[in-house]
């Protein structure tokens, strides 16, 4: 019977004690609300009564996952115009202790930049999509919601033999991308984004609007390869545009490994990040389904790209990569602008202005990613390994993304991102699938975990290194996300940062004390 009442009295305390939680949320979200309405940002609030907030929040949300009923919801999305629209937002929410989560492109694999598991915002930067480019100076300031297709476009429009190092999807925004490294096929040659960046403006946890000179170095290093989502909101980025030649020649050489592929693989490795800086070739295995039986094999794609001619290519090629057997038939000359939609896989002669369309609502799917670098050869024999356990699965393919040249050349502290010299490659692995139920999900996702453990012993280790613009969840994450243990942010801040990470503690530290700016896998305070 004492059992009984204790029980009883327990769960009473709970009930009350989770009523009185659910009443002081909801009055602390009135209150931000409040706030933001006796301001110039009213017009710019999107809550779940408005007709426009399903539509503006699902407009970027990429991962099916995020996008289900029982996903938790934003108490509004603030559409910022303005670096005012964003001092108000986060003077709002720090009086009444409101997370938030800055969204630019919505290309994160795990959703921390439009999902959190404690009352939140989102700080969305689609219209901060300015691009200004300086033809003198041969520079451009891009808005942190801008798309690499915008600035492609705008860039290369005003002079077709400029350009800018970054992704290959057009449609991430500039805002995460730049910040967590910028990683694209001009980095042979010149190197990521963040080495090419000369400038930032950044609304810090105290509503200062800073530049470069004002945010001092240390911050200025921090949001270049660091990510920007744990120092402030960066409004804008000013980029040193690089030179090009009018056309680039691209291709794209299928093998299957009946056809030798698993040796064209391994001297791949060998050669492609020796090669040329002008010349950047990725090789894709992919499962592909030879027969009408079903049988399945695996396709490796080398999709290259070279600044300069095709008569200039193929005697590099043939030098030092006979085993692709490169011909002319299969190369394509083209402008660079033009070589972004095919990097993209779209057809010959889409329109450039294809590079301007507004990300719709896309019809997402489930996706799993996972990231390494490799420092050593892979065997041959751990090759064939590796395409048995592909063709186990269903859906998982990988991208893998040669180094050397420009990256060989840059020290590891000289930004965040740390991973330079002594990688081969970086690998991406990439699970996208359809099915809905549960069953489904927890198949696809296990299936990319044996594979990233299958890796284990031909990858970087101690730590195992990963990039943080891949996001992965699994190699560490703070839950609930508004309490941060230092020693799970170590664990993921050492394989994002190795030796760099201890420093961007320290400016964490002293721009943003009491760690109002924060994610799942944001850079923590020292306490």
């Amino acid at each position: 019977m004492e059992t009984m009442r204790n029980l009883s009295f327990l769960v009473t305390t709970l009930t009350i004690a989770m009523s009185i939680s659910t009443t002081l949320s909801q009055s602390s979200v009135q209150n931000f609300l409040n706030c933001l309405s006796h301001s110039h940002v009213s017009e710019i609030i999107h809550t779940p009564n408005n007709n426009s907030f399903s539509t503006i929040l699902n407009m970027k949300i990429r991962n099916k996952k995020f996008k289900t009923p029982t996903t938790p919801k934003p108490q509004a999305i603030i559409t910022v115009k303005d670096g005012n629209h964003v001092q108000t937002t986060i003077k709002c929410a720090k009086s009444n202790n409101i997370q938030i989560r800055i969204r630019s492109g919505g290309h994160d694999y795990e959703g921390f930049s439009y999902v959190s598991d404690v009352p939140f915002v989102i700080v969305d930067t689609l219209h901060l999509n300015s691009v200004d480019v300086n033809l003198q100076e041969e520079t451009a300031w891009v808005g942190s919601g801008a798309t690499l297709g915008k600035i492609y476009y705008t860039i290369s429009k005003k002079n077709n033999s400029l350009a800018f190092p970054s992704g290959v999807c057009f449609t991430l925004g500039a805002g995460g991308h730049f910040s967590g490294g910028g990683y694209g096929n001009l980095m042979r040659k010149f190197g990521l984004s963040i080495d090419n960046i000369i400038d930032a403006t950044i609304v810090d946890v105290n509503g200062n609007i800073l530049d470069r000179k004002s945010m001092g170095e240390d911050l200025f290093w921090a949001i270049r390869g660091g990510g920007g989502a744990s120092f402030g909101v960066i409004l804008s980025w000013k980029l040193k545009l690089v030179q090009v030649t009018p056309q680039v020649t691209v291709f794209n050489v299928k093998r299957n490994v009946s056809d030798g592929a698993t040796d064209v693989v391994y001297k791949w490795q060998l050669i492609a990040p020796k090669l040329h800086k002008d010349l950047f070739i990725r090789a894709q295995p992919n499962v592909v389904q030879i027969e009408q039986g079903g049988k399945k094999t695996v396709q490796v794609s080398f999709i290259g790209q070279f600044l300069g001619s095709v008569e200039k290519l193929l005697p590099l090629v043939s030098e030092s990569f006979p085993e692709l057997g490169l011909k002319k038939s299969e190369c394509i000359s083209m402008p660079w602008l033009n070589s972004t939609l095919f990097w993209y896989d779209l057809p010959i002669g889409t329109p450039l202005e294809t590079l301007l369309d507004t990300p719709k609502d896309p019809q997402p799917t489930y996706l799993k990613f996972k990231s390494d670098y490799v420092k050593k050869p892979i065997p041959k024999e751990a090759i064939e390994t590796i395409w048995k356990k592909m063709i186990e699965g269903e859906s998982l393919y990988m991208q893998w993304n040669p180094y050397g040249g420009r990256m060989e050349e840059i020290l590891s502290s000289e930004t965040p991102f740390p991973h330079r010299a002594g990688n081969l490659f970086l690998i991406q692995y990439i699970n996208t699938w359809v099915e809905d139920s549960p069953e489904a999900i927890d198949r696809h996702v296990n299936f990319s975990r044996s594979f990233y453990e299958l890796m284990t012993p031909y990858v970087s280790n101690s730590p195992r290194e990963a990039f943080l613009n891949y996001r992965d969840a699994d190699i560490g994450a703070n839950r609930p996300s508004n309490v941060t243990k230092i020693d799970i942010a170590r664990t993921y801040g050492k394989k994002f940062f190795k030796g760099n990470f201890e420093k961007l503690v320290s400016v964490k530290a002293k721009v943003d004390p009491d760690n109002f700016f924060r994610y799942e896998q944001s850079i923590p305070t020292r306490s």
